[in-house]
This record gives structure tokens, C-alpha cells and sequence, in this order.
């Protein structure tokens, strides 16, 4: 043992150590293997946040099955994504314009009212039969989000202020607006609407369906039916806008079908990748059953007809 040790002590000794030729080669070699195997960890990654984020969505959608058939119902006290400026004015919050030099805003791109914007989200002033058919639903309160411009003024949009306090609770009444996907009507029945020719979506059956968030204060986590509310892992580290909870589509109403001026009916679509074609019916109304789970950049489960579909006609 100790012939070993004093062998060992005389190599260490002799030792030399790299030539500057031999550290330049170890260091390109480590250089390469780096950028081989980055792209790859990177895909591991992208993979682990989307294979995380589809399971929180599995288990929202689970559990508020679950709750469904147990009360017959959905969950009350779920986040009414507005801002109140003034008594009886509701507006769509601030989305991200991608630039994270100037702070962020509240939505992602995605819920924009561009053509590209997959999930255009509008204001809409509920009808006193809308909601008698949300109160049967389950959903008699709402939490109107109100996000506060004092931490950060791009939060709600340029110009939006809210009146009312962050997240005020309120009943689900006449006149009280909520955000509804492609399509949105104001107390007198003017609708502003995104089903419109050469219009982009990522499921033409969201249209005039009701989107609400999920956050702390929902019935699925007082109720202790989930422990907490679900973060989105990829927004939850974004810097571009501030909502990373998940939200539930409601089923669509056979009272907004049934309202005056409704837009469109039945949409002709084709998804832009594919090429496949078909007619989707939006102009029927749905059980409670029938809803869905969407993440804060757009993600969707069930995902039956998800992609990017253009609005090739519409038809009354």
C-alpha cells in the first residue's frame, strides 16, 4: 500500500498539467457536446411543461365532472375575467403585445381580437333569460377580476381603470357582462363578433360559449374538492401577462342561441394545416356536462377539434 502511495505521490508530482493546445480541444469538445445535447434538453423540457400542463387540465376537467354529476351543476364562484370602469361598463382586459420591456398585460396573445388570435374573447351583457339558465347551472356569483393597474398600468389596457374592487364578489344578473368566445352582445342586442370570413380559431365550437376562470376562490377548492388552484407551468414563469390560472368554457346557452341578432349558426371551416373540412353547429345549446378546460395560452382539454381553423363561410 504504501509503494502505491508514494507511486501515485511521484506521478502527481511529474504532472505537468494541460498544454494551453490540449485545454483549447477539451474545451471545443465540451463546446459541441453542449450544443448537441441543449436543443434536445430543451425539447425535455418543452415536453415535461406541456405533458404537466395537460394533466392539470385532466384533473380540473375530472373533478368538475365529478362535482357535475354528484349536484347536477357546475362550480360557483369562478372568476369573471373583466374589468368594471363604471357601473353597467365592462371591458376586455389588456392582451400581451409581446414585448416584455414594457411591463405586462393581462391575457395572452391568444384571446386578442385580431384575425390570428385563436380565441378572440368579447364583452357580453348577460339577458335576464341567460341568467335564469346560469343560475340553474350552478353559477349565481361571479368573482369580477378587476385586475389593478396600481402594480403595473399595462395590466388592464391602456385607459382601463377599474371602479370596482380586485376580484368584488357579485350575483349573476341582468346586465352584468362576462367575456364569450368569438361573439358578444351589448344590452340591446348589438353583437361584436369574430365569426367573420378568414377568421382564425382553435375550435369552432367555442363560439358563443362563456369563459370563466378558475382561481382560488372557486367552489372546487373551498369545497375541498381540489386542494389549490392549478398553475399553468408555462405561464407561470412567462413575463409577458399577468393571468396564469386555468378557465372553464361553459356549455353554450340555449339562451344566447336564442337571442336577437345572433351572427351565424353554423360555421364551414378548414383547418390550415391539414386541409380537413367541415360544417360545425354553433347555433346549439349544450348540457352542463359539455364543458371545457382552457389553459392561459390556449391549450384546450378534450382537444377533439383543436388546431388552427379558418372561417371559410358562415351561414344563419
Amino acid at each position: 500500500m504504501n509503494k502505491l502511495m508514494q507511486k501515485c505521490r511521484r506521478i502527481l508530482k511529474d504532472s505537468k498539467g494541460f498544454t494551453l493546445l490540449e485545454l483549447i480541444v477539451v474545451i471545443a469538445i465540451m463546446g459541441f457536446l453542449v450544443a448537441m445535447i441543449a436543443p434536445r434538453l430543451a425539447g425535455v423540457v418543452a415536453g415535461a411543461t406541456k405533458n404537466t400542463d395537460d394533466t392539470n387540465m385532466q384533473r380540473i376537467a375530472t373533478t368538475t365532472s365529478t362535482f357535475n354529476e354528484k349536484t347536477g351543476r357546475l362550480p360557483n364562484d369562478l372568476t369573471n375575467l373583466v374589468i368594471r370602469t363604471a357601473e353597467g361598463e365592462y371591458n376586455v382586459p389588456g392582451v400581451s403585445d409581446g414585448d416584455a420591456t414594457n411591463g405586462k398585460e393581462a391575457l395572452n396573445s391568444v384571446f386578442g381580437n385580431d384575425d390570428e388570435s385563436l380565441v378572440p374573447l368579447k364583452i357580453h351583457y348577460l339577458s335576464g333569460t341567460e341568467v335564469t339558465e346560469l343560475r340553474n347551472l350552478g353559477i349565481t356569483r361571479v368573482r369580477n377580476w378587476n385586475m389593478t393597474n396600481q402594480v403595473d398600468a399595462d395590466y388592464n389596457g391602456e385607459g382601463l381603470t377599474p371602479e370596482g374592487s380586485y376580484l368584488e364578489e357579485v350575483e349573476v344578473a341582468d346586465g352584468v357582462a362576462v367575456l364569450m368566445v368569438a361573439a358578444g352582445a351589448d344590452t340591446g342586442d348589438n353583437w361584436d363578433t369574430s365569426l367573420v370570413t378568414d377568421q382564425h380559431i382553435l375550435d369552432p365550437d367555442l363560439s358563443y360559449r362563456i369563459v370563466l376562470g378558475l382561481g382560488k376562490e372557486n367552489e372546487l377548492v373551498t369545497s375541498g374538492q381540489l386542494q389549490n388552484t392549478a398553475v399553468s407551468p408555462e405561464s407561470g414563469a412567462n413575463n409577458q401577462y399577468a393571468y396564469n390560472n386555468y378557465m372553464l368554457v361553459l356549455p353554450r346557452l340555449q339562451a344566447t342561441v336564442d337571442r336577437e341578432g345572433v351572427a351565424a349558426t353554423t360555421l364551414d371551416v378548414r383547418e390550415i394545416d391539414t386541409g380537413e373540412a367541415t360544417t360545425v353547429n354553433v347555433g346549439e345549446a349544450q348540457q352542463s356536462h359539455q364543458f371545457l378546460v382552457l389553459s392561459p395560452e390556449g391549450h384546450m382539454y378534450p382537444t377533439e377539434l383543436t388546431g388552427n381553423w379558418n372561417i371559410e363561410d358562415t351561414n344563419e
